[in-house]
């Protein structure tokens, strides 16, 4: 790749130029998990200034086959970062404002000991003999290079993948270091389906004839193995939605392993494979492909005691995020990490991105997930403010948000100094926000709605991105002081069974919703023969989304009915607003109230 001078490309805001790598060399033993290293050395590169404090540090960890380039442009090949679009000035990890560190990992093969590393004892290289490697033996390295650079706090540790595993290591061995972690696309534990696959890469580059037991040299390398090994997990990173679109059942002359171009058509599926494998023996190490991916397989940090048990000590505060088309680490995998932290009362968010990209979409240039990184990083500026009140609603003032209001003031008047609060159906975060600001409320957001979670998360409000009954299911019991249903419940499946779960979970449950017993519905029903069509019900029959709508009457019927049954619950206080919005009323609301709010009380 050609580029131009260095002066010129210097210019350009969008990047940061030119960069080099820098070696951390550690001249002492290091106890690995299955073994010891006399020495190490680690490649790295860092981006911006650290503050006067050092406490904008972010340490970026990189995938399976990444390595320490994750921005900027190498001085001696050209080659851009494997995240540059992410990474930079102005970019969502803003290296004006932050001072971005990325290694290649212990045991890699891009500067870093590894196998491909000559052992100083024999002064050949490692190959086989190089320790069994564990997740935990890179975070503690990279924590020996942290310390040479003299940082004693991460403001955030970022990673995909393998990174994303060495991000979720980094919290549970060191809970006071790191302030935020962002999880991508990981994984607490391999499935037997990923092990699986693996193993059929490793037996690939075993059965190579030049394998010979890890004892090749550079000139007689097991390249069919690893080539194959390579389109093997190739294959897991990408969908089968991306892989149809792009390549179909198309035909074209295309390369082989044996031989570049045969002359032969080949579907382009099978040449892009191919063409993946000749590629990637050019840049990697078999003998660290089979240590790294068995590291890979042995992470595993539920065990026997369960991930909820090993993540008790996490202090950060943490965002997962999964994507809908990920079959390797699927959004269930990304999911129960988030879960399993909320159910010790982390401050824990679990985003997912509807991408058809499969597992490497966190390594192309979406602008919705660089954005959620910006906002979780750095909260929301004006662009972000502005977008969400163009957003949510083109309307200035409307009396469905004089009744938000109204929610607000009277849940948040219930609501306690320092108890926490689980609010269903959150929208944009308002009242868990106001609650922390004020009162020192602990709270966690549950919204289906993307676009609602990310504005959470600029909030700084924990968020679950999901199904409300799932939520709930998640949790333990007593894990809330109240449980908030904010004009939600009409909108739910099932609704009386989720509002007993919500009774197990909370100690109390606060329910707004909009009375339709309202006289103004009864009186366009009889004159009309039609329901009413209004800033509260916008939308027509054929139009909208399914809705229980129910009356006040209907919802104490159901309190009395269940409580004649079972005796769970209660009604406590009950507020009714008339159709204003604003004023109350007492006399007959079934009949002049146009919002009813309740607080029910587990017996």
């Amino acid at each position: 790749m050609i580029m131009p001078p260095e002066s010129s490309y210097t210019k350009k805001k969008e990047t940061l130029g030119f960069v080099e790598p820098k070696i951390f060399d550690y001249k002492s033993s290091f106890a690995m998990e299955f073994g010891t290293l006399e020495s190490f050395q680690i490649c790295y590169e860092t981006y911006g200034n650290p503050n006067a404090d050092k406490s904008n540090v972010i340490l970026i960890c990189h995938a399976l086959t990444g390595d320490h380039h994750v921005a900027g442009v190498h001085k001696k090949d050209g080659r851009y970062g494997w995240w540059d679009h992410a990474v930079g000035p102005g970019k969502a990890i803003d290296t004006n404002k932050f001072y971005v560190i990325c290694s290649n990992c212990l045991g890699a093969c891009q500067g870093s000991t590894g196998p491909s590393s000559n052992n100083p004892k024999t002064g050949k290289p490692y190959a086989m003999s190089f320790p069994d490697l564990t997740i935990l033996d890179m975070v503690r390295a990279q924590k020996l290079l942290l310390d040479h650079l003299n940082v004693s706090q991460l403001y955030s540790v970022i990673g995909g993948s393998m990174g994303g595993m060495q991000a979720l290591q980094w919290i549970v061995e060191y809970p006071n270091f790191v302030q935020k972690a962002l999880i991508i696309a990981a994984t607490a534990q391999h499935s037997a389906q990923t092990i699986a696959f693996n193993e059929v890469g490793r037996t690939s580059i075993k059965g190579d004839p030049r394998w010979n037991k890890g004892n090749y040299c550079d000139d007689d390398r097991p390249e069919m193995g690893l080539a194959v090994a390579r389109m093997m997990a190739h294959i897991t990173y990408l969908s089968d939605q991306v892989m149809s679109e792009k390549f179909g059942r198309n035909e074209m002359i295309g390369v082989d392993l044996i031989k570049e171009n045969n002359g032969e058509k080949k579907f382009a599926v099978e040449s892009y494979l191919h063409h993946q494998g000749l590629k990637f023996v050019d840049r990697f190490d078999a003998n660290t492909y089979l240590k790294l991916t068995k590291a890979l397989d042995r992470f595993d940090l539920v065990g026997k005691e369960g991930l909820v048990k090993n993540l008790e000590q996490v202090k950060s505060k943490v965002m997962v995020v999964g994507f809908t088309s990920d079959w390797l680490y699927t959004p269930e995998q990304n999911r129960y990490i988030a879960e399993s932290l909320q159910k010790t009362g982390k401050d824990a968010s679990y985003i997912e991105i509807d991408h058809d990209y499969g597992h490497d979409s966190f390594l192309l240039k979406s602008r919705e997930f660089l954005r959620l990184i910006r906002l979780y990083l750095e909260g929301a500026d004006k662009e972000e403010i502005n977008r969400q009140i163009t957003t949510k609603s083109q309307i200035a003032i409307t009396r469905s948000d004089v009744k938000k209001e109204a929610d607000l003031k009277i849940i948040g008047d219930w609501v306690s100094s320092h108890e926490k609060v689980l609010d269903l159906g959150c929208g944009r975060g308002i009242l868990l926000e106001h609650l922390r600001k004020n009162k020192n409320v602990v709270g966690l957001g549950v919204d289906y709605n993307f676009e609602k979670a990310a504005a959470c998360i600029s909030r700084g409000v924990p968020v679950f991105q999901g199904d409300i009954l799932k939520a709930l299911t998640m949790l333990p019991d007593d894990s809330f002081d109240w449980v908030v249903f904010s004009r939600m419940v009409e909108e739910l499946p099932n609704p009386g069974e989720i509002i007993l779960e919500a009774l197990r979970v909370g100690k109390q449950v606060a329910i707004s919703f909009v009375n339709y017993g309202y006289w103004k519905n009864r009186f366009n029903f009889s004159l009309n023969g039609s329901r009413i069509t209004n800033d509260v019900y916008k939308d027509n029959w054929q139009s909208s989304k399914p809705l229980n709508h129910f009356s006040i009457f209907e919802f104490e019927s159901f309190c009395e009915h269940t409580n004649n049954q079972s005796s769970k619950f209660r009604i406590g206080r009950k507020v009714f607003h008339r159709g204003n919005w604003k004023t109350t009323c007492k006399w007959l609301p079934n009949l002049r109230a146009g919002l009813a709010i309740y607080e029910l009380i587990r017996n």
